[in-house]
């Protein structure tokens, strides 16, 4: 949309999408937590779901805000997916930093579960966004109105009595 486009209305199915988007890519995440399980035991199941759950609160939120405000005010959607990139980092460093302060993320093969359940829903997401982005339409403009009441086409130039003289 652009800054000139006023706010069309909302998409009924906005928050079906979102939904959609984060069942998806918690499945990997899911998947990784399975295979810590397998493999380390329950500490590394745990830490892999922790890892999924975190990273997909803080993308709902950022993908939610910048939904509702692009819905709101298109002119500022924008700035604020900016914005909101910018504070889904920080939040992301501050629970990996605090997750790496807890006990129960003291060993090494927990932090790398951890980080696993992350990555695996990070790149699901990431895949869900862009199947959406696809197979969903949303209008970049508007097109002018066809039909009786639109002014007639024709190329601007020289008319025939000027052409003819």
């Amino acid at each position: 949309m652009t800054p000139a486009t006023t706010a069309s209305p909302r998409r009924p199915h906005a928050v079906l999408l979102h939904g959609a988007v984060g069942a998806a890519a918690l499945v990997p995440g899911l998947l990784v937590a399975g295979a810590g399980w397998l493999a380390s035991g329950s500490d590394a199941a745990l830490a892999a779901v922790f890892g999924a759950l975190a990273v997909l609160g803080i993308l709902l939120f950022g993908s939610t805000a910048v939904d509702l405000v692009a819905g709101l005010m298109p002119g500022a959607s924008l700035g604020v997916a900016l914005m909101t990139y910018a504070l889904q980092l920080v939040l992301l460093v501050a629970v990996l930093l605090a997750a790496s302060e807890a006990a129960l993320f003291a060993d090494l093969a927990e932090r790398r579960w951890l980080f696993g359940g992350l990555l695996a829903v990070m790149l699901g997401w990431m895949v869900g966004q862009v199947v959406a982005a696809v197979r969903v339409r949303i209008p970049v403009y508007e097109l002018p109105q066809q039909g009786p009441a639109a002014a007639p086409t024709t190329p601007a130039g020289p008319s025939p009595e000027a052409v003819r003289r």
